[in-house]
């Protein structure tokens, strides 16, 4: 049984004496989580925020996550994170499932995707939980998820979506 945390991925192995995992979502802006969000054998989530690589220039910030359309910084968009479910077919306990490598290979497009079009492109790519901190600093989480976060940071406004 382990957590196995690599930059912004954590994927769960086993369990924490037969309960789910419980791991922390950084707060975008603060210097506390954001929330917990319940992690279960074989899930891994993934997160892409512009409050890890970053600089700023005049009072205005600029992340690591570039826009391919526009070869700049992807703007509107604070944080996401992506929860991955076990790969259907894959060995119980196999490390290799893969979930790891696709929750951060889904979180950065959706990041990218911005506002208007993160949630149609999280369901073109399967990714059925999600959360997107907007560049206001309020949330939308998708239904699926929110049944598995405990909000810490009080003052987050929550949209559920479906």
């Amino acid at each position: 049984n382990a957590l196995i945390n690599i930059g912004g991925n954590v994927m769960a192995l086993g369990d924490k004496g037969g309960t789910p995992w419980r791991v922390g979502i950084q707060h975008p802006r603060a210097a506390a989580p954001l929330a917990t969000l319940e992690l279960r054998d074989g899930e891994a989530i993934g997160t892409s925020g512009d409050y890890q690589r970053y600089f700023e220039v005049g009072g205005k910030r600029y992340s690591h996550l570039l826009d391919p359309r526009s070869g700049r910084p992807a703007e509107g968009t604070q944080a996401v994170t992506v929860l991955i479910p076990p790969r259907p077919g894959a060995p119980q306990g196999h490390f290799l499932r893969g979930v790891g490598a696709l929750s951060d290979a889904a979180s950065k497009p959706l990041f990218v995707a911005g506002p208007a079009e993160w949630r149609g492109l999280a369901r073109r790519l399967g990714v059925e939980q999600a959360l997107r901190i907007d560049a206001a600093g309020a949330m939308q989480v998708t239904a699926a998820l929110r049944q598995r976060l405990t909000l810490l940071a009080k003052d987050v406004p929550v949209a559920e979506l479906p």
